[in-house]
């Protein structure tokens, strides 16, 4: 599909997708009147609910086909109630030989490593202890039938578990910028760089990616989002991660959007459980925005974040609750993908949830798949009790484990793109390029012949680096300072944000630009601006508190 055709038909199912929420809201999780339990039967459709569903379902998506579907429920089927219990978890890697034995003799849906990665780069192939460690795993569940998952973090900008010698792409944020400024072409460009990136991961052994993010920024009080997010405005985000996902599909990876309903607070959920304040009709007209156009789009998952939700299930764990995750993400948003929760050892569940208890409770309130408990064994155990006891539905249990089946064999089942480490600078450099962005420039704009980068470490030596192969030279001229994350400014002639661009509000310089990337690949982009060769035409997805600059 072609952008400009997407994002006319994203923007259709966008409002018709927010229409149906407030249309039905009688009779889903944000309804005023919500007496029911877990158990009890659902709520007939309302009228309202119909072109909900249509618009749900009309994208054919990247996706299980129908005999996947069949083969994978035949094989969840086929589980024994120990097999099955492993399935529903993620685990945590403690060391590889324990993460093995979890796939191999309790029958782990997978292994989540954490942590940056340590690369061989004395080998021919840098990759290839991450690489020898993946196929592991897979050998380890052989006899399944079917894959193992392997996921990773690779968002891109600070959360990328994998550096050298992969690409290095910049911040989701940059997506936003690049959309907001070319909008259709914008979308294109985040496309490619989110393939470039799944074809390397998936060479590299990996199956899924938990990517990209769907929460909207609140801004400069964000303390763990930030950059993560592609903007602060829902449809700027929704387009984006639209776009992110279909480049991942095209890799033939699995993604998952997240932080379901929207990690848009100003607390950390990794040290306790935020409060998102919304209203419902907040939910629906900016949380919910980005996820129902992933929804609408077939996106093949989504993460639940650990957010007490007030208005939905006040004091419940989003990622805990069956009115969020069943009949808020499923039965009112039509998503049919897989739903995995968050990390469970995060602290925003584990003083709350001792023990397995945090991964019942998740798969009770409709997970498919629980990410890394505090430990493994107890969750384990506590899914296997729980699954003999009915405290989880076995049914429930098998039709998750058909899901995530079905996913992985269409993975398996996908071409696979070229992915040598290192090749798509190109998608990461024009992803960069879409998303610079001009904040302030004096007229006439001065002719820079020679720079003397200052500032964030990382991203001098990466400008060096870029500067040195465009013939800019460096030593001497147009003082160059980088901000980097965190940075509340600084002062030159000319400065750079290579992360959420709030630190050039309080910045002394004549110019200023937004970069939202700190690699080589930004960095060649933006030394194309500062040569005149490239205009810098992004558009600040959020408001850093500084008028928009004149032309000369």
């Amino acid at each position: 599909m072609s952008a400009s055709r997407r994002a006319r038909r994203l923007a259709v199912l966008i409002g018709l997708t927010v229409v149906a929420l407030v249309v039905a809201g009688g009779v889903v999780w944000w309804a005023d009147r919500d007496t029911s339990s877990p158990g009890s039967p659902a709520a007939a459709p309302s009228a309202g609910d119909a072109p909900r569903a249509k618009a749900a379902k009309e994208p054919a998506g990247w996706g299980p086909t129908a005999a996947e579907k069949d083969q994978a429920r035949s094989l969840a089927e086929g589980l024994s109630l120990k097999e099955l219990a492993g399935q529903l978890i993620i685990a945590r890697s403690f060391s590889n030989e324990s993460s093995l034995e979890l796939v191999r003799d309790k029958h782990f849906a997978g292994v989540m490593v954490t942590g940056q990665q340590i690369l061989d780069v004395t080998t021919d192939d840098p990759l290839d202890s991450v690489k020898a460690f993946n196929r592991q795993l897979q050998d380890a569940g052989k006899d399944r039938g079917f894959p193992v998952m392997v996921p990773i973090d690779q968002e891109g900008g600070l959360v990328a578990r994998l550096a050298d010698p992969l690409t290095t792409f910049p911040s989701f944020m940059s997506a936003g910028a690049a959309v907001a400024g070319h909008g259709a072409r914008g979308e294109a460009v985040v496309t490619a760089a989110a393939r470039a990136s799944g074809a390397e991961l998936r060479a590299a052994g990996y199956n899924t990616v938990f990517a990209p993010d769907g929460d909207i920024t609140i801004g400069p009080a964000d303390p763990i989002i930030g950059s993560r997010s592609a903007g602060s405005e829902p449809e700027t985000v929704a387009r984006a991660v639209v776009a992110a996902v279909d480049g991942y599909s095209e890799a033939g990876m699995i993604s998952a959007v997240k932080h379901f309903p929207g990690h848009n607070v100003d607390e950390d959920s990794h040290e306790g459980l935020p409060v998102l304040r919304s209203d419902r009709e907040r939910l629906r007209s900016h949380d919910l925005v980005p996820f129902a156009a992933a929804v609408a789009e077939a996106a093949p998952g989504i993460m639940t974040g650990h957010l007490d939700v007030p208005a939905i299930d006040k004091g419940v764990p989003a990622s805990m609750s069956h009115k969020v995750i069943t009949r808020g993400l499923r039965d009112n948003l039509g998503f049919d993908g897989l739903v995995i929760s968050d990390s469970l050892g995060m602290g925003a569940v584990m003083n709350r949830y001792p023990g397995g208890d945090a991964t019942v409770e998740a798969i009770k309130a409709g997970s498919d798949l629980a990410l890394m408990p505090a430990d493994n064994d107890e969750a384990y155990d506590a899914v296997l009790e729980a699954l003999r006891s009915g405290e989880i539905p076995e049914q429930q249990a098998r039709r998750s484990a058909a899901r995530t089946i079905a996913y992985l064999l269409h993975a398996q089942s996908s071409p696979e793109l070229p992915g040598k480490p290192g090749s798509h600078v190109a998608e990461s450099q024009a992803l960069s390029a879409a998303a610079a962005t001009i904040v302030a420039h004096p007229c006439p704009v001065p002719k820079i012949t020679g720079v003397v980068p200052v500032g964030s470490p990382e991203a001098v030596t990466a400008f060096r680096t870029a500067a040195e192969e465009a013939g800019l030279p460096v030593g001497a001229g147009t003082t160059v300072v980088f901000l980097g994350p965190g940075s509340s400014g600084g002062s030159g002639d000319v400065v750079v944000s290579t992360d959420a661009p709030y630190g050039l509000a309080s910045s002394a310089a004549p110019t200023k630009i937004a970069l939202y990337g700190r690699g080589v690949p930004a960095m060649r982009a933006l030394v194309k601006v500062l040569q005149g060769k490239a205009r810098a035409q992004g558009q600040l997805p959020v408001d850093v508190g500084v008028p928009a600059p004149k032309r000369c």
